[in-house]
């Protein structure tokens, strides 16, 4: 089977991280999409995952993107026939991601909420205190109800919060990179150089933030 290739929305992240937006990416996916994109691009990515978890630790770089690989439930969940060792690197994760939330906006997109160990690491960051905000970037109007019970809990501890309905990971990206290149000329001229061949995206579609009612 050939190897998948990245499509838009992966090089736009990569083009987001240039452009300062993007700092890291958390992933539940498998797959080395973001990562190819992103050496594809000429961007420094720092690949993380159990058998490296040293590399949370380090100080970041505004010149690298880190990529931390979450594998949903396997991640996070009772690990089973595992070493003692095993198990610290995993409670490093979690403790890791907690408290990098606290003062970190976190874009969610192309993920449901359905990895019951992720949405507990993710409730009890946004069950503190913090500067961080939440953007869960759904496929259309109908919220999950894990991704509810988030949005009320951040809201509850004075975290700001929305669910903005979306047409997909790609569009989203594109959405994003065009207003955060609009009066970067070297950046928009790769952002054109990207959309070549990804017409059928470009059709607008709605893009807005609920009014939430923050609790402080």
């Amino acid at each position: 089977m050939p190897k998948k290739e990245p499509s838009i929305g992966y090089y736009l992240i990569a083009l987001l991280h240039e452009a300062g937006l993007i700092k890291s990416v958390w992933t539940t996916n498998f797959d080395d999409l973001c990562r190819d994109a992103a050496i594809k691009t000429n961007n420094t990515v720092i690949d993380i995952n159990l058998d490296s978890v040293e590399r949370i630790i380090r100080p970041m770089s505004n010149e690298e993107l880190l990529l931390v690989k979450l594998h949903g439930d396997y991640k996070y969940g009772p690990l089973k026939n595992t070493d003692e060792e095993l198990l610290k690197q995993d409670e490093i994760f979690r403790n890791r991601m907690v408290d990098y939330l606290n003062d970190k906006h976190l874009i969610v997109t192309g993920y449901s909420g359905r990895d019951q160990s992720v949405m507990d690491a993710l409730k009890e960051s946004y069950s503190k205190k913090g500067s961080g905000r939440l953007y869960w970037c759904g496929y259309g109007h109908i919220v999950p109800q894990p991704v509810q019970e988030l949005l009320e809990l951040a809201r509850k501890n004075g975290r700001a919060a929305y669910y903005i309905p979306t047409d997909g990971f790609d569009k989203l990206m594109i959405s994003l990179a065009k207003v955060v290149c609009l009066n970067n000329q070297p950046l928009t001229l790769k952002f054109e150089e990207y959309l070549k061949g990804e017409k059928n995206l470009l059709v607008r579609t709605p893009f807005k933030i609920e009014k939430a009612r923050l609790v402080l």
